[in-house]
């Protein structure tokens, strides 16, 4: 089973002084990685998804308040240290932070669906996906465009390789109202979920097969930090 949780982000979240507030509930490890971000926008993707990854966690394993240690792989990967049977992936665009938690494996993406130059597609796309983008109408094209670029993104995370693995290495077909991945065998093991969170957001989820789809929580971020620890400041 996937459960998968979506956090809207409010316009005046992104202040700094309200970012301040958050930190209380991430440990200290946490505060670093938040700290470490450049701007404001990526301050609070980091500790919105770092709270959203606890909280997510949490429910999937019906503990109220749970004090969960994060780590990250090689490839930047975030996993739950000591813990090997929960696997949970997180992802950010926009206003839009989201975290799908699993049993096994998996990947999850969120984009913006905004305008691009679609000469991006010779270069990350499979000749068949730039086929199939070519013959929608034009007016088609981008959101088609996006929903392939999260499945692609959702698939390499899912494998823990994120973009080391070439995006036309594989190929994304639609057929009906689902997506199918093929290209190569390892790939064909893989199931996905695409949709669209809102009118200008796409989402996709990626799991090894059989693959169900994933049971969806919406909410915010003091939804989130009623149910979590507060860590004290290391002084």
């Amino acid at each position: 089973m996937i459960k998968a949780f979506v956090v809207k982000l409010r316009d005046d979240e992104f202040s700094a002084e309200y970012q301040d507030t958050l930190l209380q509930y991430l440990p200290e490890a946490g505060r670093k990685r938040v700290s470490n971000r450049q701007n404001l926008t990526s301050k609070l993707h980091t500790v919105a998804g770092e709270l959203l990854a606890r909280y997510s966690v949490g429910q999937y394993l019906g503990h109220a308040k749970p004090e969960i240690e994060l780590e990250f792989g090689e490839k930047g990967k975030p996993r739950i240290a000591n813990l090997i049977n929960v696997h949970f992936n997180i992802s950010h665009s926009g206003n839009y932070v989201v975290c799908a938690v699993s049993g096994q494996e998996l990947g999850i993406d969120v984009e913006r669906v905004r305008k691009v130059n679609l000469r991006i597609a010779e270069r990350f796309f499979s000749q068949p996906e730039i086929d199939d983008l070519m013959a929608l109408e034009e007016d088609e094209r981008m959101q088609y465009f996006i929903t392939l670029w999260t499945i692609k993104e959702s698939y390499l995370k899912a494998i823990g390789r994120g973009l080391t693995q070439h995006l036309n290495s594989f190929t994304i077909r639609k057929n009906g109202n689902a997506y199918l991945l093929t290209g190569n065998l390892e790939a064909e093991g893989y199931g996905i979920e695409a949709f669209s969170i809102a009118p200008d957001y796409a989402l996709a989820i990626c799991s090894p097969l059989p693959f169900s789809p994933a049971e969806i929580t919406t909410l915010t971020l003091k939804d989130i930090t009623l149910s979590l620890p507060v860590y004290p400041e290391s002084h």
